[in-house]
């Protein structure tokens, strides 16, 4: 779960600079059709859906992973956010008072069993957890709220129903949407709302409102997105405002800001998802209106152009430099008289030593970390010709040296098939380069048998 979550903030973090450039974008061409700023919004979108982006050399994202996974067990934890001053002010502090050996506020504890950030992580995943259920709670008594007071409604025609009990008209339904109005509204402003309620269902703007909001609900805990998201509220209404004003006449224009106003004066709840007339941005909306005009074609042009350059670089990831490749994804394995076992650089698998991986040999193997002084990691792995993709490492469950040993003789070898690897990886582990590996293989053995 941690692991997960460490993702997902990645990927939130990530899109902080695509919301960065988009309200850069909105900002400078203020006069554009709101259609394009709208779909400048989808691009958040798709990089908080996208697990896996591709890598450019015209990417502006500083770093595509500021969060490693490899924080968990990380002897000195560090972050890369891709700017030098931040990272040079905050990894001083993450080593100094989250390091293995010290308790979540800075106390030395060197029996400690896990790593501080393993518990922040852990902490942080389950308070993510209990905001997302909040958000999907709120969206679902709303929904079921407001279904109660559409109940009992009139048909006007087609899907357009006239309702006693609401204030102010709206799209409800992602599936079979209708489109609900208050009763004793004016000829005049009925059609009015019912043009524009029409043009939402046209843009599907009931489906991508809804995909908003959720994205909103699993990434609750980014500021920007809550920022985003009123403003792609705003973007879809003065979207549909244009839509729907550009065919009228000055004199239709009118009835229709007044019909505006007049559906922002009433009383009413707000709710997640339903597109409500007179819902956000209402003055600004009535000035668009009465005085809109068709943007030039340049306006456009530039638009589409600077939408196109937030597309390259933002939702494409900097190609990383080979340095630091090596230095975050390269492990050293040791122990054994032949000196450190194997080194895995990218996507090669572990090679362990020939008398480790006879294709005959049945066993285990035991790998250690060593977290802290006194404090150690062990996964548990049956062991095969093959060797481990570090993936296969790393989602090895994080066991007490007590709770591995359980493990071991659940499986029922004997002592002799089952072999003790300790080993060490860059941000990973307490443990420094030892004189003897041999004889800390030995110690490691000596107390994991608790000889």
């Amino acid at each position: 779960m941690e692991k997960f979550f460490i993702e997902l903030l990645n990927m939130g973090l990530t899109a902080t600079w695509v919301v960065l450039a988009v309200l850069a974008v909105r900002g400078l061409c203020h006069k554009a059709p709101r259609s394009l700023v709208v779909a400048l919004w989808g691009l958040v979108g798709l990089r908080l859906v996208c697990p896996f982006v591709m890598e450019s050399v015209l990417s502006l994202i500083p770093s595509a992973e500021i969060v490693s996974p490899d924080i968990l067990l990380a002897e000195q934890p560090k972050i890369h956010t891709g700017v030098t001053m931040l990272n040079s002010t905050v990894n001083p502090l993450l080593s100094e008072y989250f390091a293995p050996g010290y308790s979540v506020l800075g106390t030395p504890t060197p029996g400690a069993s896990a790593n501080p950030m393993q518990i922040i992580a852990f902490v942080a995943a389950v308070i993510w957890i209990v905001g997302m259920g909040l958000m999907f709670t709120y969206s679902l008594t709303s929904y079921l709220w407001l279904r109660h007071k559409v109940k009992v409604s009139l048909c006007y025609r087609d899907n357009i129903y006239i309702c006693d009990s609401i204030a102010t008209p709206f799209v409800f339904g992602v599936i079979k949407p209708r489109i609900y109005v208050p009763s004793g509204m004016e000829e005049e402003q009925m059609n009015c709302v019912i043009a524009h309620e029409s043009a939402h269902l046209n843009r599907k703007d009931h489906w991508w409102k809804t995909l908003a909001f959720f994205l909103l609900s699993v990434y609750w805990f980014q500021p920007l997105l809550w920022i985003s998201y009123l403003l792609f509220s705003k973007d879809i209404e003065r979207a549909c405002d244009e839509r729907v004003v550009r065919e009228m006449e000055p004199e239709d224009r009118k009835w229709y800001a007044e019909a505006l106003v007049s559906c922002s004066l009433q009383k009413r709840r707000m709710f997640a998802c339903p597109l409500a007339f007179g819902e956000v941005g209402v003055k600004n909306r009535v000035k668009s209106v009465l005085n809109y005009k068709k943007p030039a074609f340049w306006i456009v042009a530039v638009t589409i152009v600077a939408g196109l350059a937030v597309a390259v670089c933002f939702l494409t990831n900097p190609k990383p430099d080979p340095d630091e490749l090596t230095e975050l994804q390269g492990i050293s394995v040791i122990g054994g008289a032949d000196g450190p076992t194997a080194t895995l650089v990218g996507e090669e698998r572990y090679e362990l030593p020939e008398y480790r991986k006879g294709s005959n040999e049945k066993g285990l193997y035991v790998f250690i970390w060593q977290l802290g002084a006194g404090a150690y990691s062990c996964g548990v792995m049956e062991k095969r010709e093959t060797g481990y993709t570090t993936e296969e490492l790393w989602s090895m469950k994080s066991l007490r040296m007590e709770d591995a040993r359980s493990a071991v003789e659940s499986y029922g070898y004997p002592r002799e098939a089952v072999t003790i690897v300790p080993f060490s990886m860059p941000y990973s582990s307490y443990m420094v380069p030892v004189e003897d590996p041999v004889k800390y293989r030995e110690e490691l053995e000596a107390l994991f048998w608790e000889e």
